[in-house]
């Protein structure tokens, strides 16, 4: 077996459909890959859905956890149960290109298996926007690895030592392992053809309180992060810098564009055809928030549920 696709999962069932169905549209042939989707405690529809594509011919196979866990814990469920060479990660809102199996397989064999295979992630609101959207042919991006669309040898990340489990919520796991990996010498390619389309529908009013659980995760696993590795990369990373600050207070008006004012402008950006304006605005808002927070938690104050 040559790849093993490891998708985790979390009541994202709507999405899960698109992703497994352009799985089963790949150029790679079916014998030459798996999917591995790991239920990470979904209450939602996610084991029908899997239940619906387990006979088809991408070889899917799915891990049950009962209890949610976290990213990290569904991954490494994943990677241990894995039968590939090489692993490639997805999450569960992401859809793919049928060449972006044999692009992330081509670059390497062509490259040796200490490697890491990178392809560009770009944000769409819809699967059929992703069919009218032209992919960049660089995606510059910070991170050595980016979990959303990364291809990585099975046995380099076990010697890497998977992903931290200790990470307190939602993010920065994959920037970390991606440290260490880069610390074994593996070299990064970035293959343009594997392209990632990362759906992301523009929230409505009443995801307001999600959202900013959402950014209180991003905080304590930023803070977190930046405590087990305080380097500057580390602070560039988690944009825990002087200049990510001014530009974020810049964004959000000097603090005048909360979240919730920010979701409703781009409620208002979405119903006149501005959802890409609307995403900006409401990402400016979050990302200003969550650096508040960030703030809060390096200092050690409590930041309330």
């Amino acid at each position: 077996m040559e790849l093993s696709v490891v998708i985790p999962t979390y009541n994202q069932a709507t999405l899960l459909i698109h992703c497994l169905e352009a799985l089963t549209q790949q150029t790679l042939p079916s014998g030459e890959y798996e999917v591995v989707v790991v239920d990470d405690g979904s209450t939602d529809d996610t084991p029908a859905i899997l239940a619906r594509f387990q006979d088809g011919p991408m070889g899917l196979r799915s891990i049950r956890i009962n209890a949610n866990r976290g990213r990290s814990a569904a991954r490494n469920a994943g990677i241990r149960d894995a039968r590939g060479t090489i692993i490639v990660f997805l999450d569960s809102d992401v859809i793919v290109d049928p060449g972006f199996l044999a692009a992330h397989l081509e670059a390497h064999r062509g490259h040796g298996l200490r490697t890491l295979t990178r392809g560009p992630v770009v944000h769409v609101t819809s699967p059929e926007r992703a069919s009218r959207t032209r992919p960049p042919r660089v995606a510059a991006s910070p991170a050595f690895l980016d979990a959303a669309n990364a291809g990585v040898a099975r046995t380099t990340l076990l010697e890497a030592g998977l992903f931290d489990e200790a990470f307190p919520g939602y993010g920065w796991e994959d920037f970390d392992l991606g440290q260490r990996l880069k610390r074994l010498g593996v070299r990064r390619v970035f293959c343009p053809e594997a392209v990632a389309w990362h759906l992301q529908p523009l929230p409505q009013p009443g995801d307001l309180n999600a959202l900013l659980r959402k950014e209180r995760e991003r905080a304590r696993s930023g803070a977190y992060f930046l405590r087990k590795n305080p380097t500057l990369e580390t602070r560039w990373l988690v944009q825990w810098t002087a200049l990510h600050r001014a530009v974020y207070w810049a964004m959000a008006v000097g603090g005048w564009l909360r979240p919730e004012r920010a979701l409703g402008l781009a409620s208002r950006m979405r119903q006149s055809g501005k959802e890409a304006l609307g995403h900006l605005i409401l990402r400016a808002a979050l990302n200003q928030h969550y650096l508040e927070l960030l703030k809060q938690e390096l200092r050690g104050d409590v930041v309330l549920a």
